[in-house]
């Protein structure tokens, strides 16, 4: 009975060794229990034919003990490598060192560590292929689960698989594809001078608008299909349907067809043979009751187009 508690204090010794992981300086994760989850911001970062989620920095290190330097723990990618079910249909794989791993990835050394208190970069990112046409727009929350990255630890201590639980750190909605809205140029929506007690409380009833002609164009030749087009922004605190603004009393609405679509919402529309477009209306709003302050205010959104 003494030996069989011993072993149990061994094992104990043994599993707190293992490696552990952060991101961006932070917190130290042990990988003893198999998985760990690691928060990451969600940063697309578009480049030639594909977008990179790379806008974290993931280390790794042996963990400190005391005992010889040569102890250590190797780190290695197995099965797939990325499990990324909230990506979609798209195609994705991992950028390691550099070097483009498309799904599955199969066995690939990330790290070797030493107990020496090093720490080591894995440069292990999650990329996804862009295409020449619309698909369904990828739509995260923080606190998301995004993705598991497939890992093999074998230790010094201890040999095991690790799967590192991917949970998005902001929210992030985007369509991997290379289909533009006014061909990626910046859309300025400038209501020049206002008169502030012209402004109305809803979108309906304020005079202060402009109008903004959309164009919807897609690389791959002879589409004919129904899309989507997602209105990304923050809403106002004093009203959950029209845009926030840097001025906290204003807000600004977006119509299309006469029919206001609310921050995060979509509309529905088409395009013919790749291209098509609409005609929508930005509508500046102040809060019930409020004059607001003079100066110049700004805001941003995004649209992005998919299809239903």
């Amino acid at each position: 009975m003494k030996y069989i508690a011993g072993l149990f204090v061994l094992l104990f010794i043994h599993a707190v060794s293992a490696s552990q992981c952060r991101v961006n300086g932070g917190k130290w994760e042990s990988v003893a229990g198999g998985w760990f989850p690691l928060t990451v911001p969600l940063i697309p970062n578009p480049s030639s034919g594909r977008i990179d989620l790379d806008g974290y920095r993931m280390e790794c290190r042996y963990t400190p003990e005391s005992g010889p330097v040569a102890r250590k723990d190797v780190l290695s990618t197995r099965n797939n490598g990325l499990y990324a079910p909230s990506l979609g249909n798209y195609t994705v794989g991992l950028r390691i060192g550099g070097v483009d791993r498309p799904v599955p990835v199969g066995t690939v050394h990330l790290a070797t560590m030493f107990n020496n208190g090093k720490t080591h970069d894995l440069n292990t990112y999650m990329y996804i292929l862009t295409r020449g046409s619309p698909g369904k727009p990828i739509n995260i929350r923080a606190g998301d689960e995004i993705a598991t990255l497939q890992l093999f630890q074998k230790g010094s201590h201890s040999d095991h698989p690790v799967d590192v639980i991917l949970i998005a750190g902001n929210d992030l909605i985007t369509e991997p594809s290379t289909c533009t809205i006014n061909n990626n140029q910046p859309i300025d929506v400038n209501f020049n001078q206002v008169d502030r007690t012209l402004i109305g409380e809803s979108v309906n009833s304020t005079p202060i608008r402009a109008n903004i002609r959309l164009n919807y164009s897609c690389p791959d030749p002879g589409l004919t299909l129904p899309i989507t087009i997602t209105l990304k922004g923050a809403s106002a605190g004093f009203d959950s349907g029209v845009l926030n603004m840097s001025n906290p009393n204003l807000g600004t609405g977006l119509l299309r067809a006469g029919v206001q679509v609310r921050p995060q919402g979509t509309f529905h529309t088409n395009i013919y043979n790749s291209s098509g477009g609409d005609d929508v209306t930005f509508a500046l709003t102040r809060r019930p009751g409020s004059t607001p302050a003079t100066g110049a205010f700004s805001g941003s959104a995004t649209l992005v187009m998919g299809v239903p």
